[in-house]
């Protein structure tokens, strides 16, 4: 007999909770789940729903919006309050490669000629249609959030991780041109996204450090790239919306000009790191939320009844303060296995929505 992962909220959807909570102005009766990535393989068995033939995420995709529909109406049923669409249109930074960081041999900015031939893109290319009637495909109150990458990511992209650290010594005018272009770009990128109604919030996503520390050196970091950060966290809320920062890595170096930053809420925590999330939540959770934590590795790992007291330690230990989130350490990737996310959830439901 096959199991049943079919998940049961008791309440519609309603993204004014997920704000409240985001605020820090929610309660221990109602946790909201948040995900950066969700593993479309596992909607079926969670929603009962039957996918549309040929799901395709993207947006030249004959099968774009109805691929879109039916992710939407499985966040609903899942349990979430909000979705992710795309910022259609933009294409983002032209490199060689996009996954993971780029090295000195596969970046395309190495000097000055480089930077003034490089096809800047532009936020002109934002269509605004296709996200409008992107939006428009959610169910009715369920929330909508766009996003895309941070700045010192992208530089990462165009200069090479170790080129940037290169570069300052040898070029630093090159990385400071390039760190001012980047963060113009999206700060228009992210402003004009932040203006339009169907759309609730942003998401900045972009990696900044690893398991000990930061990839730049904290000051590096605050004079390159949180001056732009904060200029997106401020157009994004002149126009009411909320902002999550997603990055990975050991941030306490940082975590100040994060929320300095404006961030409503941050996202991607790790078991390998220290401090944990929760002694992160106990120096820092009443200026900003600190959302998911339920470790990926441990996801993959841990057997049930194992994730069930994850998931209630978590609930018990950061939800009475206002502002946690239940979700993974990252994203529902491919290898997470479904019975570990379907008891994530099924858990938070029984025991968050109280």
């Amino acid at each position: 007999m096959s199991h049943n992962y079919k998940l049961q909220r008791n309440e519609k959807p309603d993204f004014s909770r997920f704000r409240k909570v985001l605020m820090r102005k929610g309660d221990r009766e109602y946790v909201p789940f948040f995900e950066m990535i969700l593993n479309p393989e596992h909607f079926e068995a969670f929603t009962g729903l039957t996918p549309p033939p040929g799901m395709n995420f993207m947006p030249t995709s004959s099968t774009y919006e109805t691929t879109f529909a039916h992710y939407l109406q499985c966040c609903a049923l899942m349990g979430f309050d909000h979705g992710t669409i795309n910022m259609c249109g933009f294409a983002g930074f032209p490199a060689k490669r996009h996954d993971g960081f780029v090295m000195d041999d596969d970046s395309v900015i190495t000097c000055n000629a480089d930077f003034d031939a490089y096809p800047w893109p532009s936020a002109k290319t934002l269509d605004i249609d296709a996200m409008i009637r992107t939006a428009k495909l959610a169910p009715e109150g369920l929330g909508v959030l766009t996003g895309g990458g941070a700045i010192f990511q992208t530089m990462c992209d165009l200069l090479g991780y170790s080129g940037i650290g290169i570069m300052l010594y040898e070029n630093p005018d090159l990385v400071n041109r390039v760190a001012d272009r980047v963060g113009s770009i999206m700060l228009e990128v992210f402003d004009l996204a932040a203006s339009l109604p169907c759309i609730d919030g942003i998401l900045v996503t972009g990696d900044m450090g690893f398991k000990t520390g930061t990839f730049l050196k904290p000051d590096d970091l605050r004079r390159l790239i949180f001056p732009w950060h904060k200029r997106i966290c401020d157009a994004v809320h002149n126009h009411g919306k909320v902002c999550i920062l997603h990055s990975c890595g050991n941030l306490k170096e940082v975590m100040e000009d994060i929320i300095a930053s404006g961030y409503d809420g941050k996202h991607s925590f790790e078991d390998a790191i220290t401090p944990s999330m929760l002694e992160l939540h106990q120096q820092y959770g009443k200026r900003i939320s600190l959302i998911g934590g339920i470790d990926v590795d441990f996801l993959c790992r841990a057997d049930e009844i194992s994730l069930r007291q994850r998931v209630r330690y978590m609930i018990d230990n950061m939800a009475p303060d206002g502002g946690y989130m239940l979700g993974s350490g990252n994203s529902l990737a491919d290898y997470v296995p479904i019975e570990s996310a379907w008891a994530m959830f099924d858990e938070g439901l029984k025991y968050g929505r109280e």
